[in-house]
């Protein structure tokens, strides 16, 4: 009887041995990776600007006369220039040039809230001397858009520009607004008016948007003459 109360304590022994192990037990924190993707925008501008690129043009440029023989058109063009060349002011009404696809913005931007851009007068123009922009929409595929105006834009009456246009206006010189692209070797410095022309306003980023635009030179009755005659426009992209 002892001899099989011993057999039964080791067959417990046994048991005991082999039985699984408990379970693990796993502690989880967390810490925290912050960051800001700085915005970054560029602007590449052209004038004269070719439909099939968006690029400069250095040919002849193509003006629309309001009335006719108020202008004629250039045979060459200067890069960031648009050259109206002589224009002929009417004795008693307003006349007007019109440029088209006078200037082109190509915008790349990262920027998630969106972009602007501004245009204005570096200063004022001669007395008399009008400005009007006719946006010509936009393209995402390199090319440049095609001109807004099938005909000639009717000049400006005094108060308002055709149908389609902004008359620009000046903003006060001064401050450098710092671009790259200028026309010759003094940069435009104006900061801008109160009420810039907003040709563009987009609310989200762009990996390359083409703008174009139509611009018009309008002359008073009787524009006194004169043997060169000039202004900077300023284009400035603004980001959101």
């Amino acid at each position: 009887m002892k001899r099989a109360a011993s057999a039964l304590v080791a067959l417990g022994l046994t048991a005991i041995t082999v039985a699984p192990a408990f379970a693990s037990t796993t502690v989880q924190g967390a810490v925290e990776a912050k960051w800001n993707v700085a915005a970054t925008a560029s602007m590449t501008l052209a004038t004269n600007y070719l439909t099939a690129t968006g690029l400069q043009s250095l040919g002849a440029n193509n003006l629309q006369p309001s009335p006719a023989g108020t202008c004629t058109s250039a045979t060459t063009e200067t890069s960031l220039t648009m050259t109206f060349g002589p224009i002929t002011p009417s004795a008693t009404a307003e006349v007007a040039c019109n440029y088209q696809r006078a200037i082109s913005a190509l915008v790349v931007t990262n920027d998630s809230a969106g972009y602007k851009i501004q245009e204005y007068e570096e200063a004022a123009p001669t007395a008399g001397i009008t400005f009007c922009a006719f946006p010509n929409g936009f393209t995402a595929s390199g090319a440049g858009p095609a001109s807004s105006n099938a005909t000639a834009p009717t000049p400006y009456t005094g108060t308002a520009c055709a149908t389609g246009g902004t008359a620009l206006v000046a903003g006060t010189l001064g401050a450098v607004n710092g671009g790259a692209q200028q026309p010759g070797a003094n940069p435009a410095t104006a900061t801008a008016p109160a009420t810039p022309y907003d040709w563009v306003s987009a609310t989200t980023a762009t990996a390359g948007t083409n703008y174009g635009q139509d611009l018009q030179i309008n002359l008073a009755a009787n524009q006194a003459s004169s043997t060169a005659d000039q202004t900077y426009i300023i284009i400035a992209l603004v980001t959101n």
